[in-house]
């Protein structure tokens, strides 16, 4: 028996009909990138996220690369992240120049271990990045705080918890959040 790890065709087949014309429109339009429909997707996406904005981009990747980037996070620096993640995360900090620097998971959520992240920050650590997983978000309050306490941009990579909260923000709740659509 072959039992898919991922199956989309029966949510497919739900919305079919809209999908389908959704995609007609584009291909009808030609505005494959930068069109009408980005554009009404990151209207209601920042709205989802109760959030002023939102910047659409080719993939959850490229929004970690760019938020490095445009935080000045550079070569020689160190990102602190949690090894539970998708190869994008520590992807996106070595295409800045930077270092990973890993803090264990926890065992009651396999999310990054708040306790263990100060011992790991340097004079060269510049940003955190916390990874919230299959919905689950990490203590944002201690991250937050240890950023403020020692002057670090906090990056949350949110590409596994659309709509998640945390004490009843939606996330990102720090300085950025990046999403994923890739299934």
């Amino acid at each position: 028996m072959n039992i898919p790890l991922v199956n989309l065709n029966r949510q497919y087949e739900n919305i079919k009909e809209e999908v389908d014309a959704a995609i007609k429109k584009i291909l009808g339009n030609s505005q494959f990138i930068n069109g009408e429909e980005l554009r009404t997707l990151e209207k209601n996406f920042a709205e989802f996220c109760n959030k002023k904005y939102c910047v659409g981009v080719s993939s959850g990747t490229s929004a970690l690369f760019i938020c490095l980037k445009c935080l000045g996070i550079k070569q020689g620096d160190e990102v602190v992240t949690s090894p539970s993640t998708f190869i994008a995360t520590t992807e996106a900090i070595r295409l800045v120049g930077a270092k990973a620097i890993f803090v264990d998971v926890n065992e009651s959520n396999n999310l990054i271990d708040v306790d263990k992240i100060e011992e790991k920050i340097t004079e060269k650590t510049k940003a955190i990045i916390p990874v919230h997983l299959y919905g689950n978000v990490c203590d944002m309050k201690k991250i937050n705080e240890l950023a403020e306490k020692y002057n670090l941009k906090v990056i949350e990579d949110c590409a596994q918890s659309h709509g998640s909260t945390y004490s009843g923000q939606v996330v990102p709740i720090s300085d950025v959040g990046c999403f994923s659509f890739y299934r």
